[in-house]
């Protein structure tokens, strides 16, 4: 897994140029949303997600018949599994309903959907959203309060294969769990298993870790 087709980010042009059409006429129009949707997609963010992306696949198996991403953003992480084979259903929750909106201006694929829903919630659906069959991916683990992560992966289905990430990067306001050590943030996760952990220097500001569990 090594890219991500070029369409995706034609759209992502084509979106930013309209956001700041729009803020011409539109005195309503958030310019902040610029800076944010080129922050979903920058070097470091690829960079984690394809890590994710790569080390998950050894894990992914006939028998799984969905994707879920937590605080899944404007849809980057679902492109890159899209884009590498992943045909089934892959679906991001994020709190900001612009997340859906615009994510689906993003999207490329019809198996890729958006939900503004607190992802947390997957974890009090134990017919649909908390089981086996479905896999849960959280790429930013540091904006989630660390007891409120704990408490939902506690009731998290005993054989479904969740990936996670968090990083070190401390004097982010909005980064309330980040870790010394990819052992700490082992050491902060209830699972049974852990199937993958690593950690990865980016340009030397700071470490991400990665941990797949079950």
């Amino acid at each position: 897994m090594q890219y991500v087709q070029r369409s995706f980010f034609d759209s992502v042009i084509d979106l930013l140029s309209h956001i700041y059409t729009d803020s011409q006429y539109n005195p309503d129009c958030d310019m902040f949303r610029m800076k944010d949707i080129m922050d979903s997609v920058s070097a470091g963010q690829f960079s984690s997600k394809l890590w994710l992306a790569n080390e998950l696949r050894p894990y992914i198996t006939k028998e799984h018949d969905g994707i879920q991403i937590i605080g899944g953003w404007y849809g980057l992480m679902a492109h890159i599994l899209a884009d590498n084979g992943f045909p089934k259903e892959i679906k991001n929750y994020d709190l900001d309903p612009i997340c859906e909106e615009y994510g689906y201006k993003l999207c490329q694929y019809s198996n890729i959907h958006f939900v503004t829903k607190d992802g947390l919630t997957i974890y009090d659906d134990e017919y649909v959203t908390n089981v086996s069959d479905k896999i849960t991916i959280c790429t930013a683990c540091e904006h989630i309060d660390r007891l409120t992560l704990e408490t939902a992966l506690r009731k998290k289905h005993h054989r479904q294969v969740v990936a996670l990430q968090s990083n070190n990067y401390f004097e982010i306001d909005s980064h309330i769990n980040c870790h010394n050590s990819v052992e700490h943030f082992i050491d902060t996760l209830p699972l049974k298993e852990i199937l993958y952990s690593g950690t990865r220097s980016w340009r030397n500001e700071y470490d991400r870790f990665l941990v797949i569990g079950v």
